[in-house]
């Protein structure tokens, strides 16, 4: 499992720039893995707020993505686990200058500039089954689950051509539903903090789009998107909090 979350993390330092972080990344998962194997307490929580760790270094970083992830989870029973996650933000925020090669003595180099905002959200509901966890420990162990995805993509898209002087802004929007399924293993340190490794994998359902000169606008905060973007994957590394009043009795059933 560890080497997996090494290679995954190799990678994406090269995209998001997250050699910074992933030191303390695998240094707190191994830190949480130790605590996990030994607390044996039964003060069991059963709510986990968390945020996405993968959509941090973005919005650090002035890339052109700029959302955050958060996602509510629920013990239902030991091996049972229901979640909401919530992505909102800039999945797309660029601007791009093409200079022409010619020359015209009245205005010089003349240039075309396109600038592209997409602005959205995903609403993920999900349901989790423990195939493997720790007695004692609710909510730690390794899981699989089915999920939906809705989404919703807000484009505008503005050319600026300098040799005429003028600006054509142009309006899409992309609502999909979206139906998967995903596997993850989540550590229990303190009975109070987690971290939650998931990888999901979607295909679409149903999709409409408002601009039928453009095409569907796909979802950006995947990991891995097919030729046609009917079916791809998300990674998300997850760090969390468990709340309510614990329960020193007995873990859930």
């Amino acid at each position: 499992m560890l080497i997996t979350i090494v290679l995954c993390f190799k990678y994406m330092a090269k995209n998001f720039i997250l050699h910074r972080y992933l030191v303390f990344i695998l240094f707190t998962l191994s830190c949480i893995h130790a605590s996990g194997q030994s607390d044996t307490s039964n003060d069991v929580r059963n709510n986990f707020i968390k945020i996405n760790l993968i959509s941090l270094p973005p919005l650090m970083n002035n890339l052109n993505q700029k959302w955050i992830g958060l996602e509510y989870q629920r013990l239902v029973s030991e091996k049972t686990s229901l979640s909401l996650t919530f992505d909102v933000g800039r999945f797309e925020d660029y601007t791009f200058t093409k200079y022409h090669d010619y020359f015209d003595e009245h205005s010089g180099f003349s240039y075309t500039r396109e600038e592209v905002t997409i602005p959205g959200f995903h609403i993920i509901p999900a349901v989790n089954y423990f195939l493997v966890h720790s007695p004692g420990k609710a909510g730690q162990g390794i899981y699989v689950g089915g999920r939906l995805d809705y989404y919703q993509y807000f484009m505008k898209k503005q050319v600026y051509e300098s040799s005429i002087d003028q600006t054509t802004t142009t309006h899409n929007s992309t609502l999909r539903f979206d139906v998967g399924c995903g596997v993850g293993a989540q550590y229990l340190a303190f009975n109070r903090f987690t971290l939650d490794l998931n990888i999901s994998l979607f295909t679409k359902i149903y999709s409409s789009s408002s601009n039928p000169q453009y095409q569907e606008l796909y979802p950006e905060n995947s990991f891995w998107r097919s030729n046609d973007n009917s079916t791809w994957t998300t990674i998300n590394l997850m760090l969390g909090y468990a709340f309510g009043s614990g329960n020193k009795t007995k873990p859930l059933k």
